[in-house]
C-alpha cells in the first residue's frame, strides 16, 4: 500500500506538469545503514554523507564506496537528530537540538561547542567556511555564532517556532521560516529584516542561493514560492497542483537556473526557478519501509538532457534507510 501512494504521487506529480519531466535509473547505490538512520547530511557536492544512526556516527566517502568510513562512538551519536556538513568540507556540525558540536572533518576531533540557554535548536545551517553557525530555535529566536570567537548574538526573528533556516555563502544574509507563517530575509550582523514574506500557513522549509539572491519558501498547505532576494519579488510558485507537498532538503545549483528537493514520499524532483517548471523526478529505493529522502546534492557539470540544467552533471541523495544514490544526466547521441 505505501509503494502504491508513492507511485501515485509520482505519476500525479508527472500529470500535472506543464512540459515532459526527464527521469533517469539510478547509476549507483550504495546502503550505509543495516537500519533506518536518525539523521544524515550530504557535503554540498555529494562527495561526503554522514550517517547517524541510535549508536554511531560515520563519515563515508562516496567516491569510495568500498572504503572503510570513519566513525565516531556512540556517545557522541546520543538523541543527535541534526547533521551538517559546511560547504567547503571541513567541517561536520552535530546536533541534539539542545547543542552543536563541531568536529574537523579530517579527523572528527571535536573543535568547538555551544547552546543558547534554554532553547530548542529547529534547524542550523552555516557558511561555506563554516566559521558562521545559524540556529532557529522553537522559540522563535535564531542565534548566530562566530565559531572561531565564540561571539553569539541572538535575535528575536519570529513569533513562533522558527522552522527552517538558510544561510548565504558569506554568512552575511539568513533566510528563515515559522509557524507564524512568515518567511524573513535579514542581516546577520545587525538582525535587521531585508524582507518579509507572508504565507497561507507555517512555513516548513526555506533555502537561499549560494549568493543569498534567490530564495526559496514552502509552507504547509498551498504556498511553494521562488524569490528575487534583491527586489523581494516574486519569481515563480512551483508549477504543480499537488496539494500537500513537503520538503525535507534542498538545494540551488550554482547558477540558481535549477533548484532540487528531496520530500518525505521517497521523491526527488527538480525544478525551473524562472518559471517553477518540474523538469525532472527520480524515486529514492526502499529498504526497510520508510526511505524519507533526507539529504540531497548535486555536482556540477554538463549534461545535454535538459537545456535548461546545463549546470548540473549528476543528482545524489540519502534517505532514512541509508541508501545513497546517484543519478546522472546521459547524454543525447
Amino acid at each position: 500500500m505505501k509503494f502504491l501512494t508513492v507511485l501515485m504521487v509520482s505519476l500525479c506529480a508527472i500529470a500535472c506538469s506543464q512540459q515532459e519531466v526527464y527521469n533517469s535509473a539510478a547509476v549507483s547505490k550504495v546502503n550505509h545503514s543495516k537500519s533506518p538512520i536518525e539523521a544524515a547530511a550530504l557535503s554540498y557536492d555529494g562527495q561526503l554523507n554522514v550517517v547517524v544512526n541510535t549508536d554511531s556516527v560515520c563519515l563515508w566517502q562516496n567516491k569510495q564506496p568500498a572504503s572503510t568510513p570513519k566513525c565516531l562512538s556512540a556517545a557522541h551519536a546520543q538523541h543527535i537528530e541534526i547533521a551538517h556538513i559546511s560547504k567547503n568540507n571541513q567541517f561536520l556540525y552535530l546536533s541534539n537540538r539542545v547543542s552543536v558540536k563541531k568536529y574537523a572533518i579530517n579527523n572528527l576531533q571535536v573543535i568547538g561547542e555551544w547552546q543558547v540557554a534554554d532553547n530548542i535548536i529547529n534547524d542550523i545551517s552555516t557558511s561555506k567556511n563554516g566559521r558562521t553557525l545559524l540556529l532557529g530555535f522553537r522559540s522563535g529566536k535564531a542565534s548566530i555564532i562566530d565559531t572561531q570567537t565564540n561571539k553569539v548574538t541572538t535575535f528575536q526573528k519570529h513569533r513562533l517556532d522558527i522552522n527552517a533556516v538558510s544561510l548565504s555563502e558569506n554568512g552575511q544574509v539568513a533566510f528563515t521560516g515559522s509557524s507564524d507563517k512568515k518567511a524573513q530575509l535579514w542581516n546577520t550582523s545587525n538582525g535587521e529584516t531585508v524582507f518579509e514574506f507572508g504565507h497561507a500557513s507555517r512555513v516548513n522549509h526555506v533555502d537561499i542561493s549560494a549568493d543569498g539572491l534567490v530564495g526559496f519558501s514552502i509552507d504547509a498547505v498551498k504556498d511553494r514560492k521562488f524569490w528575487d532576494l534583491k527586489t523581494g519579488k516574486l519569481i515563480a510558485d512551483l508549477d504543480t497542483y499537488l496539494k500537500f507537498l513537503e520538503v525535507n532538503d534542498s538545494v540551488f545549483s550554482d547558477d540558481k537556473r535549477v533548484f532540487l528537493t528531496g520530500s518525505p514520499r521517497r521523491v526527488l524532483q527538480l525544478w525551473r526557478v524562472v518559471d517553477g517548471a518540474l523538469i525532472g523526478q527520480w524515486e529514492s529505493t526502499a529498504e526497510y519501509g520508510r526511505a524519507s529522502v533526507l539529504s540531497v546534492a548535486m555536482n556540477e557539470g554538463n549534461n545535454k538532457s535538459i537545456a535548461n540544467a546545463k549546470s548540473v552533471k549528476s543528482i545524489v541523495a540519502t534517505n532514512s534507510d541509508g541508501v545513497v544514490e546517484q543519478w546522472d544526466f546521459s547524454e543525447f547521441e
